[in-house]
């Protein structure tokens, strides 16, 4: 059992006696190479959630440049850093690059003389595992880390073949970690894909298989049971649309009031009910809004199309996002389902512009398939217990990764501090 002592640093804890904490500077600098009119020479990359990867200079997703001459240069082994906006935990980000090509002038590269980095990656995970970027300088979160900040962040001084020891047991251990959680992901989308076709095939065909069946003459329907009907929408439902445009979304003039708000995250996070909500609008917010009533089935039209929800209280919606009020041919539930059916059709209908937008005139137009209201209740009642099944099967799977996530952050940190011996 090696001899361990106190850090002086509260989020370090115990160390070996034989490491030292010194300041990143100790090891690393700071550079910032702009590219200039060396552009073409090199390739774009991208410091994402799952580390630092090619991207294309025509990708058009999200903020994108007009130029690239600002861009400034990435190399091999360098560690890469993504600290501002702070506030949003997910959007702080650390990368070693595997690659030599341009990233964001918004970025943090650190480079040293060492041919082996992966130690020191692997220090800096365990930081932004436990959110340390984002709580540093006192209490709260703060905005940003500029180079200095990062400069003076406390890390440990360890021989090199210590190092490469214990960078290539977490290699070994996370690689095996992630290969255990990628392959829980593949079978969870796996049954969101099989979900989706229950949802569909028994909103479209039934329960019967053995029904006689006709060709309904509405693609994504296809064929339906000889008994059934067909109908628009907007004959089928009331149909109305949310009216306040929440852009530029921190205008203090309309929110904090009693009025509840619910917009597309609330819609594409709640499972099946919106229970509840993370807005409130005032008088003058709510005067230029358009409230929905209990019961009204959500469907987001913007950004992530085709995401539906059921309201579970009055509240008032962006445009965003559109209300359906069944009328008596269709049962609420149902009609729920054959919306969840339709996200698809919802797709290929949206409008593709800086995002994905879907017209209610669109909508209104589209054909649903129509069964005998005894029968659509009974379509509901096969489709709760079903759903209820394969639900239950992606929260196994969803509380493995969860688990493995933990292990992985836990051992990252053991390993870096020397509280476990490799």
């Amino acid at each position: 059992m090696r001899e361990m002592k106190d850090s002086g640093v509260e989020w370090i804890g115990e160390i070996p006696k034989d490491w030292k904490i010194v300041p990143t500077k100790r090891f690393f600098r700071n550079v910032k190479r702009v590219v200039g009119d060396k552009v073409d020479n090199y390739e774009r990359l991208a410091l994402t959630m799952k580390g630092v990867i090619k991207r294309s200079k025509e990708d058009s997703e999200g903020l994108q440049p007009e130029k690239f001459e600002g861009y400034q240069i990435l190399r091999q082994n360098e560690l890469v850093f993504k600290l501002i906006d702070l506030e949003n935990i997910r959007t702080s980000r650390v990368g070693l690059s595997s690659y030599t090509g341009l990233v964001s002038p918004a970025y943090i590269v650190l480079t040293n003389e060492s041919e082996d980095n992966r130690f020191y990656y692997y220090w800096f995970m365990f930081l932004y595992y436990n959110e340390i970027f984002n709580h540093l300088g006192g209490d709260g979160v703060r905005s940003a880390l500029n180079a200095k900040d990062l400069s003076v962040i406390p890390i440990v001084s360890i021989p090199t073949h210590t190092q490469y020891c214990i960078a290539n047991y977490l290699d070994k251990k996370c690689t095996k970690i992630d290969n255990i959680i990628e392959k829980q992901q593949i079978i969870i989308e796996k049954l969101k894909l099989y979900k989706q076709s229950v949802i569909t095939e028994a909103v479209t065909k039934g329960l019967n298989p053995d029904v006689e069946m006709k060709d309904s003459e509405i693609e994504w329907i296809g064929k339906i049971p000889m008994h059934w009907g067909k109908m628009k929408l907007k004959y089928a439902t009331k149909i109305m649309r949310g009216k306040f445009n929440h852009r530029p979304r921190n205008d203090p003039d309309y929110y904090d009031g009693k009025y509840p708000f619910v917009q597309t995250g609330d819609v594409a996070k709640a499972n099946k009910y919106i229970k509840t909500y993370s807005q409130t609008l005032n008088e003058l917010g709510y005067s230029v809004s358009k409230e929905f009533p209990k019961g009204s089935i959500c469907l987001t039209i913007a950004a992530n199309v085709g995401d539906v929800s059921i309201l579970g209280f009055d509240a008032c919606f962006p445009d965003s996002i559109v209300g359906f009020v069944p009328l008596d041919i269709i049962e609420q539930n149902y009609l729920y389902y054959v919306l969840k059916a339709m996200k698809l059709q919802f797709l290929r209908k949206a409008i593709i512009s800086t995002q994905l937008n879907l017209n209610i005139e669109i909508i209104k137009e589209e054909f649903i398939p129509i069964a005998p209201i005894t029968e659509q209740m009974e379509i509901v009642k096969d489709l709760e217990k079903r759903i209820e099944q394969i639900d239950r099967a992606i929260g196994i799977k969803q509380q493995l990764i969860s688990r493995c996530i933990a292990y992985k952050k836990s051992l990252i940190f053991e390993v870096v501090t020397g509280k476990r011996e490799v």
